[in-house]
Protein backbone atom coordinates (compact mmCIF):
# COMPACT_ATOMS: atom_id res chain seq x y z
CA UNK A 1 0.00 0.00 0.00
CA UNK A 2 0.30 6.22 -1.35
CA UNK A 3 0.23 5.09 -4.57
CA UNK A 4 1.78 16.11 -10.12
CA UNK A 5 3.64 18.08 -7.82
CA UNK A 6 1.52 21.26 -8.59
CA UNK A 7 -1.68 19.63 -6.82
CA UNK A 8 -3.06 21.37 -3.48
CA UNK A 9 -3.69 17.98 -1.45
CA UNK A 10 -2.99 20.19 1.60
CA UNK A 11 -5.37 23.01 0.40
CA UNK A 12 -8.53 20.66 -0.05
CA UNK A 13 -8.41 19.88 3.18
CA UNK A 14 -8.09 23.68 4.69
CA UNK A 15 -10.80 25.69 6.02
CA UNK A 16 -9.17 28.57 4.19
CA UNK A 17 -9.97 27.16 0.53
CA UNK A 18 -13.16 24.85 0.61
CA UNK A 19 -13.95 25.26 -2.77
CA UNK A 20 -11.01 23.05 -3.21
CA UNK A 21 -12.74 20.19 -2.00
CA UNK A 22 -15.00 19.99 -4.20
CA UNK A 23 -13.38 20.78 -7.37
CA UNK A 24 -10.43 21.78 -9.30
CA UNK A 25 -6.81 23.00 -8.45
CA UNK A 26 -5.81 25.56 -11.06
CA UNK A 27 -2.30 25.53 -12.56
CA UNK A 28 -0.22 28.63 -13.61
CA UNK A 29 1.52 28.30 -17.03
CA UNK A 30 5.13 29.41 -15.89
CA UNK A 31 7.54 29.86 -18.99
CA UNK A 32 7.19 28.31 -22.54
CA UNK A 33 8.82 25.09 -22.90
CA UNK A 34 11.90 26.18 -24.37
CA UNK A 35 12.42 29.74 -22.93
CA UNK A 36 13.86 29.17 -19.62
CA UNK A 37 15.22 32.64 -19.56
CA UNK A 38 11.75 33.61 -18.35
CA UNK A 39 12.46 32.16 -15.20
CA UNK A 40 14.37 35.51 -14.37
CA UNK A 41 11.66 37.19 -15.03
CA UNK A 42 8.90 38.41 -12.82
CA UNK A 43 6.17 39.05 -15.32
CA UNK A 44 6.07 34.67 -15.46
CA UNK A 45 6.12 34.30 -11.96
CA UNK A 46 2.83 33.66 -10.40
CA UNK A 47 1.95 32.65 -6.81
CA UNK A 48 1.71 35.05 -3.93
CA UNK A 49 4.19 38.00 -2.83
CA UNK A 50 7.06 37.86 -0.67
CA UNK A 51 7.17 40.06 2.74
CA UNK A 52 9.87 41.92 0.07
CA UNK A 53 7.20 42.74 -2.23
CA UNK A 54 8.92 39.73 -4.85
CA UNK A 55 6.56 37.61 -6.61
CA UNK A 56 6.99 34.39 -5.47
CA UNK A 57 7.34 30.56 -6.60
CA UNK A 58 4.70 27.80 -4.98
CA UNK A 59 6.20 25.38 -4.98
CA UNK A 60 5.37 21.53 -5.99
CA UNK A 61 5.81 18.25 -3.67
CA UNK A 62 9.32 17.61 -3.34
CA UNK A 63 10.26 13.99 -4.17
CA UNK A 64 10.11 12.26 -0.83
CA UNK A 65 8.84 13.69 2.63
CA UNK A 66 9.45 17.29 2.85
CA UNK A 67 6.17 18.67 1.09
CA UNK A 68 5.48 22.57 1.00
CA UNK A 69 5.66 25.91 -0.84
CA UNK A 70 9.11 27.41 -1.61
CA UNK A 71 9.55 30.65 -2.12
CA UNK A 72 12.14 31.32 -5.43
CA UNK A 73 13.15 34.83 -6.00
CA UNK A 74 13.39 36.64 -9.64
CA UNK A 75 17.29 36.68 -9.35
CA UNK A 76 17.70 32.74 -8.63
CA UNK A 77 19.29 31.27 -11.44
CA UNK A 78 17.54 27.97 -13.78
CA UNK A 79 20.01 26.18 -15.73
CA UNK A 80 18.42 23.57 -17.77
CA UNK A 81 18.74 19.97 -18.00
CA UNK A 82 20.53 19.19 -21.12
CA UNK A 83 19.33 15.73 -22.74
CA UNK A 84 22.22 13.61 -24.26
CA UNK A 85 19.87 13.46 -27.81
CA UNK A 86 18.12 15.97 -29.76
CA UNK A 87 15.64 13.82 -31.74
CA UNK A 88 14.87 11.05 -29.74
CA UNK A 89 11.77 11.37 -26.97
CA UNK A 90 12.51 12.64 -23.14
CA UNK A 91 10.46 10.67 -20.33
CA UNK A 92 10.62 12.26 -17.15
CA UNK A 93 10.09 10.50 -13.72
CA UNK A 94 8.83 11.97 -10.84
CA UNK A 95 9.58 9.68 -7.74
CA UNK A 96 11.26 6.59 -7.84
CA UNK A 97 8.78 3.89 -5.81
CA UNK A 98 7.16 0.93 -6.88
CA UNK A 99 5.47 3.07 -9.28
CA UNK A 100 8.24 5.12 -10.90
CA UNK A 101 10.87 2.48 -10.60
CA UNK A 102 8.78 0.27 -12.40
CA UNK A 103 7.57 2.48 -15.09
CA UNK A 104 11.40 3.41 -15.60
CA UNK A 105 12.20 -0.29 -15.65
CA UNK A 106 9.67 -1.78 -18.05
CA UNK A 107 10.32 1.77 -20.88
CA UNK A 108 13.83 -0.17 -20.67
CA UNK A 109 12.41 -3.48 -20.99
CA UNK A 110 10.16 -2.84 -24.25
CA UNK A 111 11.46 -3.10 -28.21
CA UNK A 112 11.52 0.40 -29.86
CA UNK A 113 12.38 1.53 -32.86
CA UNK A 114 16.25 3.20 -32.89
CA UNK A 115 14.88 6.76 -33.55
CA UNK A 116 12.27 6.49 -31.10
CA UNK A 117 13.71 4.90 -27.95
CA UNK A 118 12.92 7.48 -25.23
CA UNK A 119 15.51 9.13 -23.22
CA UNK A 120 14.58 8.26 -19.22
CA UNK A 121 15.44 10.42 -16.34
CA UNK A 122 14.30 8.53 -12.58
CA UNK A 123 14.50 11.96 -9.75
CA UNK A 124 14.07 10.93 -6.60
CA UNK A 125 15.10 13.05 -3.13
CA UNK A 126 16.32 9.92 -1.71
CA UNK A 127 19.26 7.70 -2.73
CA UNK A 128 17.53 4.39 -2.34
CA UNK A 129 14.49 2.61 -3.50
CA UNK A 130 12.81 1.16 -0.27
CA UNK A 131 10.97 -1.69 -1.08
CA UNK A 132 8.09 -1.23 1.71
CA UNK A 133 6.58 -4.38 2.34
CA UNK A 134 9.48 -6.34 3.78
CA UNK A 135 10.50 -3.22 6.60
CA UNK A 136 9.48 -5.29 8.84
CA UNK A 137 11.38 -8.00 8.70
CA UNK A 138 15.03 -4.84 9.70
CA UNK A 139 13.58 -4.76 13.09
CA UNK A 140 13.50 -9.23 13.15
CA UNK A 141 17.00 -9.12 11.70
CA UNK A 142 15.69 -11.21 8.75
CA UNK A 143 17.03 -8.69 6.29
CA UNK A 144 19.84 -6.45 5.81
CA UNK A 145 19.14 -2.65 4.66
CA UNK A 146 20.54 -3.24 1.53
CA UNK A 147 18.80 -6.33 0.43
CA UNK A 148 15.18 -3.85 0.77
CA UNK A 149 16.65 -0.80 -0.02
CA UNK A 150 19.05 -0.91 -2.58
CA UNK A 151 20.80 2.57 -4.67
CA UNK A 152 18.96 3.60 -7.26
CA UNK A 153 22.44 3.76 -9.00
CA UNK A 154 23.24 0.47 -8.48
CA UNK A 155 19.74 -1.08 -9.65
CA UNK A 156 19.93 1.13 -12.92
CA UNK A 157 23.68 0.93 -13.74
CA UNK A 158 22.72 -1.44 -16.60
CA UNK A 159 20.08 0.64 -18.01
CA UNK A 160 19.59 3.48 -19.86
CA UNK A 161 17.70 5.03 -17.73
CA UNK A 162 19.52 8.54 -15.85
CA UNK A 163 18.67 9.04 -11.66
CA UNK A 164 19.22 12.25 -10.35
CA UNK A 165 18.61 12.93 -6.57
CA UNK A 166 16.77 16.08 -5.94
CA UNK A 167 13.52 17.51 -5.21
CA UNK A 168 10.68 19.18 -7.41
CA UNK A 169 10.09 22.90 -6.94
CA UNK A 170 7.53 23.80 -9.90
CA UNK A 171 5.72 21.63 -12.61
CA UNK A 172 4.75 23.78 -15.72
CA UNK A 173 2.55 21.62 -18.30
CA UNK A 174 1.95 22.63 -21.56
CA UNK A 175 -0.32 20.18 -23.09
CA UNK A 176 -4.02 21.20 -21.38
CA UNK A 177 -6.99 19.70 -23.18
CA UNK A 178 -9.26 23.31 -23.36
CA UNK A 179 -12.00 23.87 -24.67
CA UNK A 180 -10.87 23.90 -28.53
CA UNK A 181 -8.92 20.69 -27.89
CA UNK A 182 -5.23 20.18 -26.73
CA UNK A 183 -3.07 23.05 -26.66
CA UNK A 184 0.61 21.00 -26.73
CA UNK A 185 3.89 22.76 -27.66
CA UNK A 186 7.21 21.47 -28.74
CA UNK A 187 7.46 19.49 -25.45
CA UNK A 188 4.75 18.14 -22.61
CA UNK A 189 6.23 20.95 -20.34
CA UNK A 190 9.01 21.53 -17.87
CA UNK A 191 9.80 20.35 -14.09
CA UNK A 192 12.28 22.83 -12.02
CA UNK A 193 14.27 21.14 -9.62
CA UNK A 194 15.32 22.29 -5.87
CA UNK A 195 18.21 22.40 -7.19
CA UNK A 196 17.45 25.07 -9.73
CA UNK A 197 17.85 22.58 -12.96
CA UNK A 198 15.01 22.57 -15.28
CA UNK A 199 13.87 19.71 -17.47
CA UNK A 200 12.25 19.83 -20.29
CA UNK A 201 9.83 16.68 -21.03
CA UNK A 202 8.07 15.15 -23.87
CA UNK A 203 5.71 12.65 -21.23
CA UNK A 204 5.95 12.65 -17.44
CA UNK A 205 5.14 10.07 -14.63
CA UNK A 206 4.06 11.39 -11.67
CA UNK A 207 4.53 8.83 -8.83
CA UNK A 208 5.15 10.97 -5.82
CA UNK A 209 4.28 8.45 -2.88
CA UNK A 210 2.62 9.82 0.27
CA UNK A 211 3.66 10.05 3.58
CA UNK A 212 2.32 9.29 7.27
CA UNK A 213 -0.39 11.79 8.63
CA UNK A 214 0.47 12.51 12.03
CA UNK A 215 -1.02 16.05 12.55
CA UNK A 216 -4.83 14.39 13.29
CA UNK A 217 -4.29 14.23 17.00
CA UNK A 218 -2.37 16.47 19.82
CA UNK A 219 1.27 15.42 20.58
CA UNK A 220 1.40 13.06 17.71
CA UNK A 221 4.10 15.06 15.60
CA UNK A 222 6.03 15.33 19.02
CA UNK A 223 6.01 11.81 20.24
CA UNK A 224 4.77 9.14 17.91
CA UNK A 225 6.99 7.38 15.35
CA UNK A 226 5.76 6.34 11.95
CA UNK A 227 6.68 3.24 9.70
CA UNK A 228 6.52 3.96 6.40
CA UNK A 229 10.32 4.94 5.26
CA UNK A 230 13.67 3.48 6.07
CA UNK A 231 14.44 6.22 7.67
CA UNK A 232 11.23 5.27 10.27
CA UNK A 233 12.12 1.53 10.23
CA UNK A 234 15.74 2.21 11.64
CA UNK A 235 14.69 4.55 14.11
CA UNK A 236 11.86 1.79 15.32
CA UNK A 237 14.77 -0.31 15.58
CA UNK A 238 16.94 1.73 17.20
CA UNK A 239 14.90 3.04 19.79
CA UNK A 240 13.95 -0.83 20.63
CA UNK A 241 17.09 -1.48 20.83
CA UNK A 242 17.75 1.35 22.93
CA UNK A 243 14.97 0.30 25.30
CA UNK A 244 16.44 -3.26 25.39
CA UNK A 245 19.14 -2.19 26.77
CA UNK A 246 17.73 -0.02 29.52
CA UNK A 247 15.70 -2.26 30.79
CA UNK A 248 17.42 -5.52 30.98
CA UNK A 249 17.61 -7.22 33.80
CA UNK A 250 14.46 -4.97 35.38
CA UNK A 251 10.82 -6.05 36.58
CA UNK A 252 9.40 -3.11 34.29
CA UNK A 253 8.34 -4.85 30.93
CA UNK A 254 8.79 -2.04 27.73
CA UNK A 255 5.40 -0.46 26.76
CA UNK A 256 4.79 -0.07 23.15
CA UNK A 257 2.07 1.38 21.88
CA UNK A 258 0.44 0.61 18.16
CA UNK A 259 -2.05 3.05 17.12
CA UNK A 260 -3.77 1.50 13.76
CA UNK A 261 -5.14 -2.63 13.37
CA UNK A 262 -4.71 -2.22 9.42
CA UNK A 263 -2.27 -4.37 7.70
CA UNK A 264 0.92 -1.75 8.72
CA UNK A 265 -0.41 -2.16 12.31
CA UNK A 266 -1.10 -5.92 12.71
CA UNK A 267 2.02 -7.07 11.21
CA UNK A 268 4.27 -4.05 13.49
CA UNK A 269 2.69 -5.32 16.66
CA UNK A 270 2.60 -8.81 15.57
CA UNK A 271 6.55 -8.28 14.48
CA UNK A 272 7.46 -6.03 18.06
CA UNK A 273 5.76 -8.53 20.61
CA UNK A 274 8.23 -11.30 18.94
CA UNK A 275 10.96 -9.25 19.33
CA UNK A 276 10.31 -8.46 22.70
CA UNK A 277 9.82 -12.06 23.74
CA UNK A 278 8.42 -11.64 27.57
CA UNK A 279 9.85 -8.71 28.06
CA UNK A 280 7.91 -6.12 26.93
CA UNK A 281 3.55 -5.61 26.74
CA UNK A 282 2.40 -4.56 23.01
CA UNK A 283 -1.22 -2.87 23.12
CA UNK A 284 -2.73 -1.98 19.63
CA UNK A 285 -5.53 0.47 19.20
CA UNK A 286 -8.10 0.47 16.43
CA UNK A 287 -10.98 2.65 16.29
CA UNK A 288 -12.95 -0.11 14.21
CA UNK A 289 -14.70 -3.00 16.71
CA UNK A 290 -12.25 -5.79 14.40
CA UNK A 291 -8.72 -5.95 13.31
CA UNK A 292 -8.13 -5.76 9.39
CA UNK A 293 -11.77 -4.68 8.64
CA UNK A 294 -10.66 -5.29 4.89
CA UNK A 295 -8.86 -8.74 4.75
CA UNK A 296 -9.89 -11.77 3.93
CA UNK A 297 -11.42 -14.26 6.82
CA UNK A 298 -7.99 -16.72 6.47
CA UNK A 299 -5.85 -13.62 7.18
CA UNK A 300 -7.36 -11.84 9.73
CA UNK A 301 -7.69 -15.68 11.75
CA UNK A 302 -4.34 -16.25 11.19
CA UNK A 303 -3.44 -12.54 12.96
CA UNK A 304 -5.48 -12.88 15.35
CA UNK A 305 -4.15 -16.30 16.63
CA UNK A 306 -0.67 -15.33 16.43
CA UNK A 307 -2.02 -11.70 18.13
CA UNK A 308 -3.72 -13.34 20.86
CA UNK A 309 -0.74 -16.28 21.37
CA UNK A 310 1.76 -13.52 22.11
CA UNK A 311 -0.56 -11.81 24.65
CA UNK A 312 -1.23 -8.69 22.75
CA UNK A 313 -3.77 -6.55 24.54
CA UNK A 314 -6.11 -4.90 21.43
CA UNK A 315 -8.14 -2.27 21.99
CA UNK A 316 -11.04 -2.51 20.00
CA UNK A 317 -13.43 0.44 19.83
CA UNK A 318 -10.86 3.05 20.90
CA UNK A 319 -9.68 6.23 19.25
CA UNK A 320 -6.66 8.27 20.35
CA UNK A 321 -7.41 11.60 21.40
CA UNK A 322 -3.69 13.11 22.23
CA UNK A 323 -0.29 12.17 23.32
CA UNK A 324 1.97 13.26 25.74
CA UNK A 325 4.20 12.67 28.84
CA UNK A 326 3.22 12.16 32.80
CA UNK A 327 4.46 15.30 33.61
CA UNK A 328 1.91 17.17 31.49
CA UNK A 329 -1.49 17.80 31.33
CA UNK A 330 -2.67 15.29 29.10
CA UNK A 331 -6.49 14.63 29.67
CA UNK A 332 -9.18 16.86 28.82
CA UNK A 333 -11.38 15.38 31.02
CA UNK A 334 -11.82 14.36 34.39
CA UNK A 335 -8.48 13.22 35.83
CA UNK A 336 -9.75 11.39 38.51
CA UNK A 337 -11.11 8.72 35.98
CA UNK A 338 -7.84 8.13 34.60
CA UNK A 339 -4.76 7.47 36.18
CA UNK A 340 -1.33 6.94 34.80
CA UNK A 341 0.83 4.60 36.41
CA UNK A 342 4.24 5.56 37.77
CA UNK A 343 5.95 8.55 38.79
CA UNK A 344 8.06 9.14 35.39
CA UNK A 345 7.58 12.53 34.35
CA UNK A 346 9.07 11.82 30.70
CA UNK A 347 6.88 8.61 30.17
CA UNK A 348 5.08 8.55 27.50
CA UNK A 349 1.05 8.65 28.03
CA UNK A 350 -1.89 7.94 25.47
CA UNK A 351 -5.23 9.23 25.81
CA UNK A 352 -7.51 6.95 24.24
CA UNK A 353 -11.22 7.09 24.16
CA UNK A 354 -14.00 4.23 23.48
CA UNK A 355 -16.45 4.93 20.68
CA UNK A 356 -19.27 3.58 23.54
CA UNK A 357 -20.71 6.95 24.50
CA UNK A 358 -20.44 7.19 28.11
CA UNK A 359 -17.47 5.15 28.64
CA UNK A 360 -14.28 6.76 30.80
CA UNK A 361 -11.26 7.87 29.00
CA UNK A 362 -8.56 5.97 29.68
CA UNK A 363 -4.61 6.08 29.82
CA UNK A 364 -2.14 3.90 28.70
CA UNK A 365 1.66 4.15 29.83
CA UNK A 366 4.23 3.37 26.75
CA UNK A 367 7.77 3.86 26.30
CA UNK A 368 7.57 3.64 22.07
CA UNK A 369 4.33 5.18 20.03
CA UNK A 370 4.06 3.24 16.93
CA UNK A 371 1.68 5.66 14.35
CA UNK A 372 0.31 3.51 11.28
CA UNK A 373 -3.18 5.67 10.47
CA UNK A 374 -4.07 8.02 8.12
CA UNK A 375 -1.39 9.22 5.26
CA UNK A 376 -1.50 12.14 2.66
CA UNK A 377 0.12 12.19 -0.75
CA UNK A 378 2.92 14.40 -1.36
CA UNK A 379 1.31 16.75 -3.10
CA UNK A 380 1.81 20.80 -2.77
CA UNK A 381 -0.58 24.19 -1.47
CA UNK A 382 -1.36 25.96 -4.59
CA UNK A 383 -2.61 29.12 -4.90
CA UNK A 384 -5.43 29.09 -7.65
CA UNK A 385 -6.30 32.82 -8.30
CA UNK A 386 -6.28 33.30 -12.04
CA UNK A 387 -4.00 30.18 -13.60
CA UNK A 388 -5.50 29.22 -16.68
CA UNK A 389 -4.92 25.71 -16.81
CA UNK A 390 -6.36 23.03 -14.21
CA UNK A 391 -5.12 20.03 -12.82
CA UNK A 392 -8.42 17.33 -11.11
CA UNK A 393 -7.58 15.85 -7.96
CA UNK A 394 -9.61 14.15 -5.40
CA UNK A 395 -10.35 15.45 -1.83
CA UNK A 396 -6.95 13.31 -0.89
CA UNK A 397 -5.18 15.35 -3.29
CA UNK A 398 -4.56 12.47 -5.86
CA UNK A 399 -4.78 13.40 -9.58
CA UNK A 400 -7.88 11.78 -11.07
CA UNK A 401 -6.71 9.57 -14.00
CA UNK A 402 -9.06 7.89 -17.09
CA UNK A 403 -8.29 4.56 -17.51
CA UNK A 404 -5.33 4.57 -19.24
CA UNK A 405 -3.64 6.20 -16.41
CA UNK A 406 -3.27 9.36 -17.92
CA UNK A 407 -4.20 12.75 -15.98
CA UNK A 408 -7.40 14.31 -16.87
CA UNK A 409 -7.30 17.09 -19.22
CA UNK A 410 -3.07 16.26 -19.53
CA UNK A 411 -2.67 13.32 -22.38
CA UNK A 412 1.49 13.86 -21.90
CA UNK A 413 1.28 13.28 -17.77
CA UNK A 414 0.39 9.96 -16.18
CA UNK A 415 -0.14 8.86 -12.82
CA UNK A 416 1.01 5.85 -10.70
CA UNK A 417 0.78 4.51 -6.99
CA UNK A 418 -0.15 6.95 -4.60
CA UNK A 419 0.04 10.27 -6.81
CA UNK A 420 -3.40 8.59 -8.73
CA UNK A 421 -6.81 8.38 -8.10
CA UNK A 422 -8.22 5.97 -10.56
CA UNK A 423 -11.26 4.64 -10.00
CA UNK A 424 -12.46 0.63 -10.58
CA UNK A 425 -15.82 -0.03 -13.10
CA UNK A 426 -17.61 0.70 -9.74
CA UNK A 427 -16.81 4.18 -9.50
CA UNK A 428 -14.09 2.88 -5.97
CA UNK A 429 -10.76 4.22 -5.85
CA UNK A 430 -8.15 1.42 -6.29
CA UNK A 431 -5.97 1.04 -2.81
CA UNK A 432 -2.64 2.54 -2.82
CA UNK A 433 -1.33 -0.83 -2.33
CA UNK A 434 2.09 -2.24 -4.09
CA UNK A 435 0.04 -4.20 -6.00
CA UNK A 436 -1.73 -1.59 -7.47
CA UNK A 437 1.54 0.37 -8.57
CA UNK A 438 3.49 -2.92 -9.52
CA UNK A 439 0.90 -3.24 -12.05
CA UNK A 440 0.06 0.25 -12.85
CA UNK A 441 3.78 1.10 -13.46
CA UNK A 442 3.55 -2.19 -16.13
CA UNK A 443 0.67 -0.23 -17.54
CA UNK A 444 2.65 3.08 -17.79
CA UNK A 445 4.94 1.83 -19.26
CA UNK A 446 3.63 0.14 -22.48
CA UNK A 447 0.73 3.64 -22.79
CA UNK A 448 4.07 6.08 -22.63
CA UNK A 449 5.32 3.37 -25.31
CA UNK A 450 2.05 3.27 -27.44
CA UNK A 451 1.56 6.97 -27.15
CA UNK A 452 5.24 7.64 -28.64
CA UNK A 453 4.99 5.03 -31.11
CA UNK A 454 0.73 6.29 -32.25
CA UNK A 455 -0.40 3.23 -31.10
CA UNK A 456 -3.81 2.79 -29.17
CA UNK A 457 -3.52 3.12 -25.63
CA UNK A 458 -4.38 0.21 -23.19
CA UNK A 459 -6.84 0.57 -20.79
CA UNK A 460 -5.81 -0.28 -16.82
CA UNK A 461 -7.53 -3.22 -15.37
CA UNK A 462 -6.24 -4.79 -11.37
CA UNK A 463 -6.22 -7.71 -10.99
CA UNK A 464 -6.36 -8.59 -7.36
CA UNK A 465 -3.77 -11.38 -6.81
CA UNK A 466 -4.77 -12.10 -3.38
CA UNK A 467 -3.89 -10.35 0.08
CA UNK A 468 0.04 -11.39 1.92
CA UNK A 469 0.80 -10.31 5.48
CA UNK A 470 3.74 -10.81 7.84
CA UNK A 471 3.54 -11.52 11.73
CA UNK A 472 6.84 -12.45 12.84
CA UNK A 473 10.13 -13.64 11.90
CA UNK A 474 8.93 -17.22 10.66
CA UNK A 475 5.18 -16.06 10.54
CA UNK A 476 3.11 -15.14 7.99
CA UNK A 477 -0.34 -15.40 6.08
CA UNK A 478 -1.17 -15.70 2.18
CA UNK A 479 -4.78 -15.69 0.60
CA UNK A 480 -4.44 -15.83 -2.64
CA UNK A 481 -7.84 -14.93 -4.62
CA UNK A 482 -7.06 -17.61 -7.23
CA UNK A 483 -8.24 -20.20 -4.35
CA UNK A 484 -11.07 -19.74 -2.98
CA UNK A 485 -10.69 -19.94 1.09
CA UNK A 486 -7.22 -21.43 0.48
CA UNK A 487 -5.20 -19.49 3.68
CA UNK A 488 -0.86 -20.49 3.88
CA UNK A 489 0.09 -19.34 7.42
CA UNK A 490 2.80 -20.56 9.50
CA UNK A 491 5.99 -20.97 8.28
CA UNK A 492 5.17 -22.18 4.97
CA UNK A 493 3.12 -18.42 4.58
CA UNK A 494 6.35 -17.11 5.69
CA UNK A 495 8.47 -18.86 3.10
CA UNK A 496 6.15 -18.16 0.20
CA UNK A 497 6.02 -14.29 1.05
CA UNK A 498 9.36 -14.47 0.92
CA UNK A 499 9.70 -15.78 -2.62
CA UNK A 500 6.88 -14.08 -4.15
CA UNK A 501 8.78 -11.04 -3.14
CA UNK A 502 12.24 -11.85 -3.98
CA UNK A 503 10.33 -12.28 -7.60
CA UNK A 504 9.28 -9.37 -7.34
CA UNK A 505 12.43 -7.29 -6.50
CA UNK A 506 13.35 -4.64 -9.30
CA UNK A 507 16.53 -6.37 -11.56
CA UNK A 508 17.38 -9.89 -12.24
CA UNK A 509 21.03 -8.45 -10.81
CA UNK A 510 19.34 -7.90 -7.41
CA UNK A 511 17.43 -11.21 -6.96
CA UNK A 512 20.38 -13.28 -7.44
CA UNK A 513 22.79 -11.50 -4.65
CA UNK A 514 19.39 -11.32 -2.32
CA UNK A 515 18.65 -14.91 -3.26
CA UNK A 516 22.05 -16.13 -2.61
CA UNK A 517 22.10 -13.70 0.73
CA UNK A 518 18.84 -15.52 2.07
CA UNK A 519 19.99 -18.91 1.76
CA UNK A 520 23.17 -18.49 3.34
CA UNK A 521 20.82 -16.96 6.50
CA UNK A 522 18.87 -19.60 6.06
CA UNK A 523 21.37 -22.25 6.42
CA UNK A 524 22.87 -20.68 9.09
CA UNK A 525 19.78 -20.22 11.35
CA UNK A 526 19.51 -24.09 10.04
CA UNK A 527 22.72 -25.15 11.71
CA UNK A 528 21.98 -23.08 14.88
CA UNK A 529 18.55 -24.62 15.12
CA UNK A 530 20.19 -28.19 15.08
CA UNK A 531 23.55 -27.59 17.62
CA UNK A 532 20.74 -26.31 19.80
CA UNK A 533 18.67 -29.26 19.78
CA UNK A 534 21.49 -31.27 19.93
CA UNK A 535 23.16 -29.32 22.79
CA UNK A 536 19.59 -29.68 24.52
CA UNK A 537 19.09 -33.33 23.93
CA UNK A 538 22.61 -34.40 25.44
CA UNK A 539 21.99 -31.51 28.37
CA UNK A 540 18.40 -33.50 29.54
CA UNK A 541 20.27 -36.78 29.40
Amino acid sequence: MAHLNAAASALTASPLFPPLNRGVVHWGKMFCCSSFAKFRSSSVLFGSTSRRGLPSLVGCAPVGNDAGSIEVSQEEDVKPYSWPDKKRPRVCILGGGFGGLYTALRLESLTWPEDKKPQVILVDQSERFVFKPMLYELLTGEVDAWEIAPRFSDLLVNTGVQFLKDKVKVLSPCDHVGINGPNVSGCGGTVQLESGLAIEYDWLVLSLGAEPKLDIIPGAVEYALPFSTLDDALKVNDKLTKLERENFGKANPIRVVVVGLGYSGVELAATVSERLEGKGVVQAISVDSSILPTAPPGNKEAALKVLNSRKVELLLGYFVRRIGKSGDSVTSGDESDVTARGNNPEQLVVEVQPTEKGAKTQLLEADLVLWTVGNKPLLPQLEPNGWPFELPVTGRGQAETDETLQVKGHPRIFAVGDSSALRDPKGKVLPATAQVAFQQADFAGWNIWAAINNRPLLPFRFQNLGEMMVLGRNDAAITPSFIEGLTLEGPIGHAARKLAYLIRLPTDEHRVKVGISWLAKSAVDSIATVQSNITKALSDS
